[in-house]
């Protein structure tokens, strides 16, 4: 009678823990990065940026030119320094995608002793891949499916500064 309570116990923590080890890799299967994708990439850069007053802020430019691009491939998101933000066409190049990371933008922070008001505080959302400061993910949507790409050994350029504006009685 001892050993089947054994048994038992030992088949139960087994359940236990199986069940327990399949629950945050559910998360990160729908993230798969595809190989070959349906484009080449002809050039690729980050470039930091300062505005010259405060209010202006910082943050980092990620430039993406596409060669043989395919018309069925619609650029959808940069994932890039644990951020991600859509990417956007360029006007200057039709087959270039910009990425905008701005730093530092504060999020409003609802403090209360109403719980129902704190609740209102949304989390961040956990960054999908690990990534080196100089890789990107591009993700990008064909016949319907979402795909990701990652790109290595992205380039940097000089910062780019940007002089303080004058005052508007400076006119």
């Amino acid at each position: 009678m001892h050993s089947f309570k054994n048994i038992i116990a030992v088949c139960t923590a087994s359940i236990l823990l199986f069940s327990f080890s399949n629950c945050g890799s559910s998360q990160t299967s729908s993230y798969k990065l595809t190989q070959n994708p349906p484009f080449s990439i002809d050039d690729v850069f980050y470039q930091d940026w300062v505005a010259g007053i405060k209010e202006g802020g910082s943050g980092t430019n990620v430039h993406i030119t596409f060669k043989d691009f395919t018309k069925d491939v619609r650029v959808d998101s940069i994932y890039f320094r644990n951020k991600i933000e859509k990417a956007k066409n360029s006007p200057q190049a039709k087959k270039q995608y910009i990425g905008y990371f701005k730093k530092g933008t504060n999020r409003d922070i609802i403090m209360d002793s109403d719980p129902k008001k704190e609740a209102q505080n949304t989390p961040p959302k956990s960054f999908p891949f690990e990534l080196a400061d100089n890789e990107a993910v591009v993700s990008y949507v064909q016949n319907g499916t979402t795909n990701y790409y990652k790109i290595t050994n992205i380039r940097r350029k000089e910062m780019l500064a940007f002089p303080q504006n004058k005052a508007p009685s400076d006119n």
